[in-house]
């Protein structure tokens, strides 16, 4: 059978640290968390720093994850540039010069594409390796967008991740909402229970809610829209360095930026200790190369924060968390539901941050386990259609999108869209969506380009405003097909034809594929130009 002796490998992507883990159908209930990175010593650890450094002002020799020297400076938190055109975020974290973010993506996911391989190969030997595929699963934050996605994908395939190998997307929240749903203890979930899911990572915070339909085999179905925003751990990092700035003033500016790194990692492990506890009132982080600066609160070397001081720094982030939870369980009360749990997974929730790679391995492995598949209906987190144009109507098309169709001659209104896909609607990953497309023509000179745009408000416009965010181009090359495959239609005695065709969309977890449809017959996946 097709689907044996396959090995599905999970990779989290995290903003600050990042994991791999992998099964084999032979064993699918053990799944093996892949440790032993470069120069993490005799520690046993189950993620790797998701930090990048390059020498000599090159781009193309660089170190990785903990093989960074110290005295050497990094990029870091460089995956929420894949997602963020915010200035004042794409300038706390310069690239290289002529790189882009996803250029340093592709670097960082290719020394752990060699890692994972040459582990694979070496704890399960040549024999064995030989005889299996490899496929990839690949998380992503759901709160991100298509671009985003696509970006992603785009960097694991230059990275070697397709190279013989199946490579899929999952979101972060379903992955790790699937394996802990499954893990839990028994009769801590049952049937028909409400769960909201609050994955809370470095840079990203997404939030899921499910109503459990079936335990085994998991079934699932999405019973409020998900959300989430940008305002992980990495936003806590962030308050402190404007603090440690403020507090400093010029001295700040005279030490190396390497210096400033340290004292960020340095926070970081007073961060994850803070436990705002009244016993203790004063917190302290190491400052390399100073020792004494009274004015900045440094003394023998430590910088001392104050038990409110440290608060001042969480308080923001947790807020916006607690309101993304509270908006999501009011989302399902107001349906006349309540919620039974709220899971809180990733490492910003000090919870053990390897449910996320687990269930990319658990969800990788399940097509060629059918009595293990999980059934996820998830809701549409925005509206997805078309631009077109229609026959005007007065009074309902504004005259400013009025125009002529150079080759019927009627009058038509521009600049309108056609929503096929609402917002909170049910999808899964077997359903098609269809959109028809007609186009009138003299004569072919394509391919015809169409473009899909989305909206994230509740009620979409009827015509391309603002709010209107465009996602991708579609290319649909129909040069094969015939002339007398067309409807022939007359205007003024001059012969134009009519192409009636469909695309076929389908949207998973964390990607989306299309197939283009002429009178019943496949043209196979099409073009599909999204704003890399």
């Amino acid at each position: 059978m097709a689907g044996l002796h396959k090995i599905v490998v999970g990779f989290d992507f995290g903003t600050t640290y990042s994991a791999l883990a992998w099964a084999s159908t032979n064993l699918p209930g053990q799944i093996n968390l892949i440790g032993n990175w470069p120069s993490a010593g005799i520690l046993t650890r189950h993620s790797a720093p998701t930090e990048i450094a390059y020498y000599e002002g090159g781009t193309s020799d660089f170190s990785w994850g903990y093989d960074i020297p110290r005295t050497v400076r990094r990029l870091k938190w460089f995956k929420l540039l894949l997602d963020s055109n915010d200035e004042h975020v794409q300038s706390g974290m310069p690239l290289p010069p002529g790189m882009t973010a996803m250029d340093v993506t592709r670097d960082f996911f290719s020394a752990l594409y060699q890692h994972a391989m040459s582990t694979l190969w070496r704890q399960n030997g040549p024999e064995v390796m030989s005889m299996m595929k490899v496929d990839f699963v690949l998380t992503v934050p759901a709160v991100w967008s298509d671009t985003a996605k696509q970006r992603t994908r785009g960097a694991a395939i230059a990275a070697g991740m397709s190279n013989e190998h199946n490579l899929s997307l999952l979101s972060e929240p379903e992955a790790a909402a699937i394996y802990t749903i499954k893990n839990q203890d028994r009769n801590a979930i049952n049937v028909y229970d409400r769960i909201v899911v609050c994955d809370a990572g470095g840079g990203t915070v997404d939030l899921i809610s499910y109503t459990v339909l079936s335990i085994n085999p998991l079934k699932v179905t999405e019973c409020a829209v998900g959300t989430g925003d940008f305002c992980g751990s990495t936003y806590i990092d962030r308050n402190f360095e404007g603090l440690l700035q403020q507090r400093m003033g010029n001295h700040y500016n005279s030490l190396r930026v390497e210096t400033q790194q340290r004292i960020v990692k340095n926070f970081e492990e007073v961060k994850c200790a803070f436990r705002d506890k009244p016993d203790q009132e004063v917190y302290h982080v190491s400052v390399p190369t100073l020792d004494t600066v009274p004015e900045a609160g440094i003394y023998s070397g430590e910088l001392r924060l104050t038990r409110e001081e440290m608060r001042r720094l969480f308080d923001p982030v947790i807020d916006q968390i607690m309101v993304l939870i509270t908006s999501q369980v009011q989302s399902i009360c107001k349906e006349g539901s309540h919620v039974n749990s709220v899971l809180l997974v990733g490492g910003f929730g000090e919870s053990p941050a390897t449910a996320v790679v687990k269930g990319a391995v658990m969800r990788g492995l399940e097509p060629s386990l059918p009595l293990q598949i999980t059934t996820v209906v998830r809701r549409a987190r925005r509206h997805y259609g078309t631009p077109m144009s229609t026959i005007f109507i007065p009074g309902q098309h504004s005259e400013r999108d009025a125009c002529t169709d150079p080759i019927t001659g009627r009058r038509m209104a521009c600049n309108q869209v056609s929503w096929f896909l609402q917002k909170g609607e049910p999808i899964t990953d077997d359903r098609r969506i269809t959109r028809n497309f007609c186009r009138s023509f003299k004569k072919y000179s394509g391919p015809w380009v169409d473009s899909m745009v989305a909206c994230d408000l509740d009620r979409p416009p009827s015509r391309v405003t603002p709010d209107v965010k465009h996602v991708c181009n579609i290319t649909a090359d129909l040069s094969s097909v015939s002339k007398s495959c067309y409807e022939k239609k007359w205007k003024n005695w001059r012969r134009f034809y009519v192409a009636r065709y469909h695309l076929d969309l389908t949207i998973s977890s964390g990607d989306m594929k299309f197939e283009l449809i002429f009178k019943g017959a496949s043209f196979g996946r099409i073009s599909v130009d999204f704003d890399l």
